[in-house]
């Protein structure tokens, strides 16, 4: 009996040493805590600007930060639909450029990464790239003295020098007119440094033609200019046209 708790009393003892030397292990033992990239900020283009690029291309920039210095590494995704396809995987830095065209919404957004693959995702953000054609294109009521006339006409694009002068639709006397007779469909050509439009002399049938130029605003959006009519070659109108765009 006296043998049994000899025994027992070494096992004991054995036991609180490994536990002693297990704890003391443990408490020599280190841990790295890594950090992940704070979520990205928008720096420009702002979400929901409207962009006046000088040439072809837009640089997107933005914010985050890592407490441990890490290198930033991130994939841009960007594009026309709301949710953009990837842009570019591995970009380093907080910028990058892309090619845009005038008149169309991006869409993008950015995943940061850290050196062992922890990810931090940045809302989408969007921006539209300002079109100069886009104030001239709409409907206008269209002022003829000459007539004593008043009417409604579409101004729409068909490239970014040229506007088609078609039928309008508004609460106007004498709406849906197109051009300057129902049928006198015309268009517009666009002089972007002089600011000044310019229809060529147009044969619209029935021995009728028209000629017309003047000048636009590019702010308002308003076209001021003067008109000749010929019959069978002989001058039977001339006058000023003020197109005012409706709202």
């Amino acid at each position: 009996m006296k043998r049994k708790y000899i025994i027992l009393v070494m096992l004991l003892v054995g036991f609180g040493l490994f536990t002693m030397q297990s704890c003391t292990k443990e408490s020599n033992s280190t841990f790295t805590i890594h950090h992940a990239f704070t979520e990205p900020a928008v720096v420009a283009p702002l979400d929901g600007d409207l962009v006046h690029p000088t040439g072809s291309t837009v640089d997107l920039t933005w914010t985050s930060t890592n407490a441990d210095g890490a290198p930033a590494l991130n994939d841009v995704y960007f594009g026309t639909k709301s949710t953009p396809s990837l842009f570019k995987a591995g970009n380093s830095g907080l910028k990058i450029t892309v090619p845009v065209q005038p008149g169309l919404t991006y869409h993008w957004n950015v995943v940061m990464k850290d050196a062992n693959g922890v990810t931090t995702s940045s809302p989408t953000w969007s921006f539209t790239i300002f079109d100069p054609i886009s104030i001239l294109i709409g409907n206008y009521t269209v002022d003829e003295p000459a007539e004593g006339w008043t009417y409604v006409v579409y101004l729409s694009k068909i490239d970014e020098n040229t506007l088609k002068v078609g039928k309008g639709t508004g609460p106007v006397a004498g709406d849906n007119m197109a051009g300057w007779w129902a049928s006198w469909v015309n268009n517009f050509l666009l002089d972007w440094t002089a600011h000044t439009y310019n229809m060529p002399k147009k044969d619209f049938g029935g021995g009728y033609e028209g000629q017309e130029s003047g000048t636009f605003d590019p702010v308002t959006g308003t076209l001021t200019g003067t008109y000749t009519v010929w019959q069978n070659k002989a001058i039977i109108e001339q006058g000023a046209h003020t197109y005012t765009k409706l709202k």
